[in-house]
């Protein structure tokens, strides 16, 4: 969690929290998870992350190939999940893939921004 103070940061833009939201419900929905708790975000890392993995436990049932799915669709890839799951091999797996969830779709949102302003 080293890049923790700059998620913190950039989640207090509105237009880029908005947009978070957005990127994260239509991942979630294009991979038949629920997406209902995204509304209720707020852009606190600590309670985004806590309720994504909340949202992953519940998914925990069903086939692993929709958390895959998931995966490929926010794109993390297997070798990346493997790599962050040994480095955190402490930490509870649904908790260091909603880190990787919230940094990836994080990270798309502002390369989106980035080049949207760029044609302006």
């Amino acid at each position: 969690m080293e890049n923790l103070p700059d998620i913190k940061n950039q989640l207090n833009s509105k237009e880029l929290f908005d947009a978070f939201k957005a990127q994260l419900r239509k991942d979630f929905e294009q991979c038949n998870f629920s997406a209902d708790f995204v509304g209720a975000l707020v852009p606190d890392y600590a309670s985004m992350h806590e309720k994504i993995v909340v949202e992953l436990q519940l998914h925990e049932k069903t086939a692993n190939s929709s958390l895959m799915k998931l995966l490929n669709r926010i794109d993390i890839g297997e070798a990346q999940l493997k790599r962050y799951l040994q480095e955190n091999k402490n930490d509870n797996h649904f908790a260091v893939i909603a880190e990787l969830i919230i940094k990836r779709i994080l990270q798309k949102v502002v390369i989106k921004q980035f080049y949207k302003s760029k044609e302006s």
